[in-house]
């Protein structure tokens, strides 16, 4: 039966098989789906334009589909991965250098809290009592550096 279809729409059942892959792409996109479509419709005009049998078709479908998306995530993947403006996005710590706020919790013994915006954070620095104005000079170990304002240049 399946025979039988093939051999009677020739190449316009790949065409159509192209273009049901193209629409799957465009319902969900990622890049992967246009592979096979294009795979399908190069086997479509191959088809139209020579006499080829179904196991041929089927073959040529499978070793372009594959030749596709090698070369499509060749040449195009990259471009999924480019870093965003913001490189620290998602760097919840690394965000907060430069930030000024005032100890929630006294440093002694090199450790202490710090309270930025809605989140109590874990420093580092020297002995400081609580309510100490901080800015946060860099992330080690998972805690932030802190120092006090105004103690360079008095």
């Amino acid at each position: 039966m399946f025979e039988s279809i093939i051999a009677a729409l020739g190449g316009w059942a790949w065409a159509v098989l192209g273009l049901l892959l193209a629409a799957v792409e465009l319902v969900f996109p990622g890049a992967f789906f246009i592979w096979f479509a294009v795979a399908a419709m190069v086997v479509a005009v191959l088809t139209l334009a020579f006499d080829i049998g179904w196991q041929a078709q089927a073959l040529l479908f499978v070793v372009l589909a594959i030749a596709a998306v090698f070369a499509g995530r060749r040449i195009y993947g990259h471009l999924g991965r480019t870093p965003s403006a913001d490189g620290l996005l998602n760097d919840r710590t690394a965000r907060q250098i430069g930030r000024i706020g005032r100890l929630e919790e006294g440093i002694s013994s090199g450790l202490g809290r710090l309270r930025l915006d809605d989140t109590i954070w874990r420093v580092t620095g020297p002995d400081l009592p609580a309510g100490t104005q901080v800015k946060v000079v860099a992330v080690r170990d998972g805690r932030l550096a802190v120092e006090a304002v105004g103690e360079v240049g008095g």
